[in-house]
């Protein structure tokens, strides 16, 4: 059966097939990838849903105050932190239970507010709107439909504002088998760098920084404000 790719809707072809582990049965798991936007695409028909999803990131333990997860999410932290000064608008948008990004930023003085569908549902802060920066660490991986998420942060961005998400980039098909990344059962879609820049060419977006585990855009003056 033909699939259509979750970020650009192009036809996906085969990329790799892995064996997984004795909970999955030892059952290959085909991932798929996608020609025009380069996406790798977990085999559609194993992805979990919402409540699976939420069974498994209760399994998860991530302390916003435990140093080894500050340090995993450093390369976002430290992409956010210089523009954290007061009167700054901040989201952590897929924040999970609890929120290190924003732990953080409160330690410097800057509040954020938080989004998270399972979680934090609050829709109120995504009609607020006008962020000068938004978070997305550990997330993109999960979304069913990325290019509706993506619309929506931009529309929550300011002219100016930056985008800073933080994923783990696809290693080549020699080495996909071995990468712990796909192993999650959350993971549907994983994203290479030449998917994001695909992503940014596609929404009008600048590139500020493409190297992983991060990708950093920020939003042109809107149609009409220039």
């Amino acid at each position: 059966m033909d699939h259509a790719c979750p970020l650009c809707q192009s036809s996906l072809s085969p990329f790799v097939t892995v064996a997984t582990g004795k909970k999955q049965g030892r059952r290959p798991l085909a991932f798929l990838e996608c020609p025009a936007c380069r996406l790798v695409v977990r085999d559609p028909a194993s992805w979990p849903d919402r409540e699976a999803e939420r069974a498994h990131y209760m399994l998860h333990e991530n302390d916003p105050d435990d140093p080894g997860y500050r340090r995993f999410l450093s390369p976002a932290f430290e992409r956010i932190r210089p523009r954290l000064s007061p009167g700054v608008r901040g989201l952590d948008f897929g924040c999970g239970p609890d929120s290190a990004i924003a732990v953080q930023a409160a330690e410097v003085g800057v509040p954020m507010a938080v989004f998270d569908p399972l979680f934090h549902p609050d829709e109120a802060v995504l009609r607020d709107g006008d962020y000068d920066v938004i978070s997305c660490t550990e997330t993109v991986e999960h979304l069913h439909r990325p290019m509706t998420v993506m619309a929506r942060l931009e529309r929550l961005l300011r002219p100016g504002g930056r985008l800073v998400i933080q994923t783990g980039f696809v290693p080549g098909a020699e080495a996909f088998a071995g990468w712990h990344y796909w192993r999650d059962p959350t993971h549907v879609i994983l994203f290479r760098a030449e998917t994001f820049r695909w992503l940014a060419a596609s929404r009008g977006w600048w590139v500020v920084e493409i190297e992983s585990p991060v990708a950093v855009f920020e939003m042109p003056e809107k149609e009409g404000n220039a």
